[in-house]
């Protein structure tokens, strides 16, 4: 009778590569945040002429590394009823047309986003974290299955 092993450092492994990932996605949708604030306070700068203050003063970030989420905008329940007028500057109304800073903030950097999240998986996932011998298909030549 055969005994498999391995299962041990297989585990540990896997939980490692778990924490890698997480720290990297962390990292990465901070980096996002913060560039997605720092244009949208550049876009309220330049989209809207009476300038009090309160829109940029409640147009925040946030970063929760734990359960991996990073808001921007207007966070907090006090920056909502502080700047309770942002949506109507931001969407416009009937009389005022949209003035959509926080959009355009995300939109510029969807692209690079994206990105940071598949080298997040790809730092995570690096050549240590490869499949064993047995989990690839093909040996060392892929063949035709037709």
């Amino acid at each position: 009778m055969t005994r498999a092993s391995g299962f041990k450092k297989s585990r540990q492994k896997s939980r490692r590569r778990v924490s890698r990932l997480d720290d990297a996605v962390a990292d990465a949708l901070g980096e996002t945040a913060d560039e997605v604030h720092r244009a949208g306070l550049e876009n309220i700068d330049a989209m809207v002429g009476k300038k009090t203050g309160r829109l940029r003063r409640g147009y925040r970030k946030r970063l929760s590394r734990k359960s991996l989420k990073a808001l921007v905008g207007y966070v907090s329940a006090a920056a909502r009823r502080s700047a309770f007028y942002a949506r109507f500057v931001h969407d416009g109304t009937s009389k005022a047309k949209a003035r959509p800073y926080h959009d355009h903030a995300v939109l510029e950097y969807e692209g690079k986003h994206r990105a940071r999240m598949r080298g997040a998986n790809a730092a995570a996932l690096d050549d240590r974290a490869a499949p064993s011998g047995t989990g690839r298909a093909g040996g060392s030549r892929e063949r035709s299955i037709t």
